[in-house]
């Protein structure tokens, strides 16, 4: 009862597949207390990215998911998503205005927000993920790296309770994924991350969530995966250090 009281996510029997396709996601269930950082991994085609998308809403599936107590249904969909911050994969994906600080202010101009608020919640998102300089920047005109620090900073804007990662450092090399997890770790948040880099989440997390072929086969201790052998490659991942 207690566990219940402070998750911030809950999900019980979670099933999704696209049409006319085996199911992606199958009798998914686990529940993510307030301030966790939990690793989602698992080998390519797990459904990790599917897994966080319905986490949003952005994909419907059957079963049971709440956040804040909320049930993941249509009413709730405002609510639940200025609770529940999404950052993808690729920045491409986030990033669409002519400017920077346009990009990060788009949600709360969205919102109706004073110009005020607006203003100092975009300088402190750009400030947190060292990108302060940046906001009259093009986005297209940055790196790799700098595009996916503006991407989180979007969701930072918003300040919600739980930011989801989808694969974070994909493609970013060595310098921005070490500015990567300097920001993640400053996060108040609860924060999942989906991701195939076990270093990055033996860095980050302390709970792991195996997914392989839409079931999940582990939810317990990162360090206690990371010494079981097998089970990593049972499930196509590797301890590479």
């Amino acid at each position: 009862m207690e566990n219940e009281q402070v998750a911030v996510i809950a999900v019980k029997d979670l099933h999704f597949a696209y049409a006319d396709a085996a199911e992606i996601l199958s009798g998914i269930s686990f529940s993510i207390k307030a301030g966790e950082k939990v690793a989602i991994a698992g080998p390519n085609g797990a459904g990790k990215t599917t897994l966080l998308l319905n986490l949003t809403g952005l994909l419907p599936g059957s079963g049971q998911v709440t956040v804040n107590g909320m049930r993941l249904e249509k009413k709730n969909f405002p609510a639940i998503r200025q609770s529940v911050g999404l950052v993808f994969q690729s920045p491409d994906d986030q990033l669409f205005s002519s400017r920077v600080f346009e990009d990060v202010a788009y949600g709360l101009i969205y919102q109706g927000m004073g110009k005020e608020e607006i203003a100092l919640r975009t300088q402190q998102a750009l400030e947190e993920v060292g990108m302060a300089s940046f906001e009259q920047a093009v986005p297209y005109h940055l790196s790799l790296g700098q595009k996916k620090r503006v991407a989180i900073a979007t969701v930072l804007s918003m300040r919600p309770a739980v930011i989801l990662f989808d694969e974070p450092t994909m493609g970013l090399d060595a310098r921005a994924k070490k500015q990567f997890l300097q920001i993640a770790r400053t996060l108040s948040q609860t924060v999942l991350v989906a991701t195939h880099d076990m270093r990055l989440a033996a860095a980050l997390c302390s709970r792991l969530l195996i997914l392989d072929e839409g079931h999940l086969v582990y939810d317990g201790p990162l360090q206690s995966a990371l010494q079981d052998t097998a089970l990593l490659e049972r499930h196509g991942l590797d301890r590479d250090w």
